[in-house]
């Protein structure tokens, strides 16, 4: 039972640290998870999970129960696809098509003259 309630904390971190990582560097995201506040409070969620998980983890592995080493490795190595691909998932909303792409103030092809050097000309 220790092994599953590890899986569950441990799992719940990364999905809680995705979620807000994703919502927080989405460029078309509600303004309130760009704030502090959002931020330390996620982080602070994920980190306390985190520990936690580890510590179930380790001690249902150092004593084992006798169904729950079977039925808690079980869930762990299924655990490990699903929140892989729910946390891809959460991450991609911080990834936007195009988003990383700036445009030149002067269009493709124009030289960029930088300003230290229109006012030396001036």
């Amino acid at each position: 039972m220790q092994i599953l309630v590890g899986v569950a904390g441990l799992s719940l971190a990364v999905l809680v640290y995705a979620w807000a990582f994703g919502l927080a560097h989405d460029p078309d995201g509600p303004k309130w998870a760009h704030r502090q506040l959002f931020a330390s409070v996620a982080s602070l969620v994920s980190t306390s999970l985190a520990p936690v998980g580890a510590g179930y983890l380790t001690a249902g592995l150092l004593w084992p129960d006798t169904l729950g080493l079977l039925v808690g490795l079980t869930a762990g190595a299924v655990m490990v696809p699903v929140v892989w691909v729910l946390s891809r998932r959460l991450l991609q909303r911080a990834k936007k098509p195009g988003a990383e792409i700036v445009p030149l103030p002067g269009g493709p092809g124009k030289p960029v003259v930088p300003s230290s050097a229109r006012r030396l000309a001036a």
